[in-house]
């Protein structure tokens, strides 16, 4: 059996089966290939490849000329691998096929791990992940539109960068992790995240000039080439390190380093929002982060209320639990555990048999039998379902309320990190993620969002520009009406 091939654009565009590199022809035909790997399993317009691989000055017989080097990739490749519909040319390929995809989706990996307290496996995977890259993505490759997904490409790859370095600074492997992030400032210069991580990083190896030093450079540096100041998050580190406010972490066991779990970075204050009074429902002091003790109390009672009860009390959680996540199926759920009870009292009534028998009849089999599946079914059942999570009334809430906060002062809102996940933040926005700013594995927290539709909201809003409102996703075609609907209490658009 003939190996997948596989196709490299994290660096230059190469292309393998097996082991063998493949002869994917002269420049031009290389660049063909590299737009379609860009949509890969989509129809693209022949108008779209000879804009970007042309771009001002297009062939006379453009659409000529593009069946051309198809026809040529098609020998490379394989002819049922390139096919042609009234949309454009498709390339299929296989979901591990391509690495830009197969990086995106170790990101998304990652932070589920992270989230789930395996930090240290979500360290490995990022590494793994960015393990792909061997230079510029599309290096070699000029025009807007490669330009462009290198940009967007180069984004991922800081934002990973910025997640491993997170998850570094959490186990308190700070003094390692100075030499990474001083080349890692040096690669993404315009990243205010890797350098506020340098920062902390200097601050807690007890090198607090060093680390005043990377903000006064920054400083300085950004004057000079943008014209403009650090932002916030830069600046609120700053400020904390000269009062004194940033605690040491713990410092690892130097004898066995066990699997460390993540620990909150040091608290940083929301910034100030704006001069002007914010009226008390939008002030962003609301949104600061909850404790976690309710979580395991409802793991606990999760687990406690049907079997302490003998699955009598089963139901009660499960409508806790559809109540706080407002979801019908869970009331389905509830409503279900509940008709258990009459089912098994009615099985027992309709026993003809003594209560002295020595003999069990069918209808107290099937009374026993479900009353012992209700009992440990609900028990396991809600135990997972308390692990999981999910929504909930206050999470709702304070979306709501960063919302508000939002239409009130956009500006300080992106200031705020509403919206942003990915940055190092310390309010609680109920877990919305801006569709605009967020990078697109962040985008894979939300409901019905996959690492592949986040990878085409990451190119469409590269394309064509932010959304304004939610909608804009179905309307511009990258998401479904039934995924928005599961999506859109976790989207909010700023920066339009």
């Amino acid at each position: 059996m003939e190996p997948e091939t596989r196709f490299e654009i994290l660096g230059p565009l190469r292309a393998f089966r097996g082991p063998d590199p493949v002869d994917l022809g002269p420049a031009k035909q290389r660049a063909v290939l590299a737009v379609l790997l860009l949509s890969p399993g989509k129809p693209v317009p022949t108008t779209r490849i000879v804009d970007a691989v042309w771009g001002a000055d297009p062939p006379e017989n453009g659409a000529n000329v593009v069946q051309k080097y198809v026809a040529g990739l098609r020998r490379a490749l394989g002819r049922e691998r390139l096919t042609l519909s009234a949309g454009g040319y498709t390339l299929a390929i296989g979901a591990d096929a391509l690495d830009a995809e197969v990086f995106r989706a170790a990101l998304a990996r990652a932070g589920t791990e992270q989230r789930a307290g395996r930090a240290d496996q979500a360290a490995e995977t990022v590494r793994a992940g960015l393990a792909l890259w061997h230079g510029d993505a599309l290096d070699g490759l000029t025009g807007p539109i490669f330009e462009t997904a290198r940009a967007a490409l180069a984004e991922d790859r800081a934002s990973a960068w910025e997640l491993w370095a997170e998850i570094r600074l959490a186990h308190g492997d700070d003094a390692g992790l100075v030499g990474e992030l001083t080349r890692l400032t040096h690669d993404f210069p315009l990243r205010e995240g890797l350098r506020a991580q340098l920062m902390l990083a200097l601050h807690r190896a007890g090198r607090q000039a060093e680390a005043l030093a990377v903000f006064r450079d920054t400083r300085e540096f950004f004057l000079d080439e943008l014209g403009a100041e650090p932002g916030e998050r830069m600046q609120e580190v700053h400020r904390r390190i000269l009062r004194g406010e940033l605690e040491q972490p713990p410092p690892p066991d130097p004898v066995s380093p066990a699997p460390y779990t993540p620990t909150s970075p040091p608290p940083v204050s929301p910034p100030p929002v704006s001069p002007a009074p914010v009226s008390p429902p939008f002030s962003p002091t609301m949104l600061q982060p909850q404790r976690g003790h309710a979580r395991w109390l409802e793991i606990v009672a999760a687990g406690a209320a049907p079997f302490l009860t003998c699955g009598v009390a089963a139901w009660v959680y499960f409508l806790y639990a559809a109540i706080q996540r407002g979801r019908w199926y869970h009331y389905v759920v509830a409503g279900a555990y509940f008709a258990m009870l009459p089912w098994i009292v009615m099985w027992f009534e309709i026993d003809p048999s003594p209560i002295d028998s020595d003999t069990t009849t069918a209808a107290e089999g099937v009374a026993v039998s479900s009353w012992l599946l209700l009992w440990l079914g609900s028990t396991v059942h809600g135990v997972i379902l308390a692990v999981q999570g999910g929504d909930t009334r206050s999470a709702r809430t304070r979306r709501d309320l960063a919302r508000r906060f939002a239409a009130i002062d956009p500006a300080a809102a992106v200031q705020a990190g509403i919206g942003r996940p990915d940055l190092l933040r310390y309010l609680d926005d109920g877990g919305l993620v801006d569709v605009n700013n967020a990078p697109p594995h962040e985008l894979t927290r939300v409901p019905g969002i996959s690492p592949a539709e986040a990878h085409r909201i990451g190119m469409d809003r590269h394309y064509n520009g932010p959304y304004r409102q939610p909608a804009d996703l179905v309307s511009r075609g990258v998401l479904t009406q039934r995924q928005l609907r599961r999506a859109e209490s976790w989207l909010i658009c700023l920066g339009w």
